[in-house]
């Protein structure tokens, strides 16, 4: 056996000396808990009182599973198959990409805005957490979101299944995209990653997330954000919002691609990691 008895405090020790080389003991003891949780249901307190409680072998193989996984740089969002989002408990696999806090300080600047929002465009949906968000914290918005992938959109709506969101999702290029209807607020966190970025990242990420999602061309990193401010400026209704999550390091070229044409005024945004990670712009 792999430890040296079935109790959860040797479980816990087996875990946190497997994952010590690669992970933090703040991460260890973060992914234990949710393990612990989502396994077997228990909360915080639950976790210290039954420390001496026996696990099955099969209960013991599934933790094991899991440290094996993790030591192949599986995220630890696709192994549990979901991750919490903005109050909301979203599934997460590889069809998108994992939903992350940087993504709900965007949610956070458009919720304080304190506008009663009608009608919602979501582009590059991927998961559905930002649309699904959005419906969240305007449940009388009329939300669509938009994605190139037939897998992330499924995805999309198996979250606003699961969480009983009524969000419309459809598959479709943002770069063709024609729209018919005019929308309050137009939200994307799009491909914004050169391709030449790739050897100064995690092998957790290029390995198991979606490439579609991430990368752009190097000649052209603004290929996603110069399509979607032309639909803001064909779809935006007046006095409505544009909203995007973008690159830290072409934040003043991206805010350029809305200077100068309809907006009243257009805004980046400092993120918790004092990132210039966000643009905010509304239509005149």
């Amino acid at each position: 056996m792999f430890v040296t008895d079935n109790r959860v405090a040797n479980a816990k020790k087996y875990f946190f000396e497997e994952l010590s080389e690669g992970f933090s003991s703040t991460e260890c003891k973060s992914m234990w808990s949710a393990i612990m949780h989502t396994y077997f249901g228990w909360e915080a307190a639950e976790m210290l009182l039954k420390q001496e409680e026996r696990l099955s072998e099969s209960e013991l193989l599934r933790i094991r599973g899991v440290v094996k996984r993790l030591k192949q740089k599986e995220p630890f969002q696709y192994i549990m198959g979901e991750t919490e989002f903005a109050g909301l408990l979203l599934k997460t696999d590889s069809r998108a990409l994992i939903p992350r806090p940087e993504t709900e300080e965007l949610i956070a600047l458009i919720s304080q805005l304190s506008i009663s929002f009608g009608k919602i465009l979501d582009l590059c949906s991927g998961s559905g957490c930002i649309a699904l968000a959005l419906q969240n914290q305007f449940p009388n918005a009329k939300v669509l979101g938009l994605d190139l992938s037939k897998d992330a959109v499924a995805l999309a709506k198996e979250n606003a299944q699961r969480t009983d969101l009524a969000v419309s999702f459809e598959e479709a290029d943002v770069l063709t995209w024609r729209s018919t209807e005019s929308f309050d607020l137009i939200v994307s966190n799009p491909p914004y990653i050169p391709h030449q970025e790739k050897l100064r990242m995690q092998s957790n990420v290029l390995d198991y997330e979606p490439h579609m999602a991430l990368f752009v061309p190097d000649h052209d990193p603004l290929l996603f954000y110069r399509r979607i401010v032309e639909l803001a400026e064909q779809s935006l209704e007046v006095g409505g919002y544009l909203a995007l999550e973008i690159h830290e390091n072409f934040a003043k070229e991206t805010k350029a691609l809305c200077s100068g044409l309809h907006f009243r005024t257009v805004e980046i945004h400092i993120d918790l990691q004092g990132k210039e990670r966000m643009i905010l712009a509304q239509k005149a």
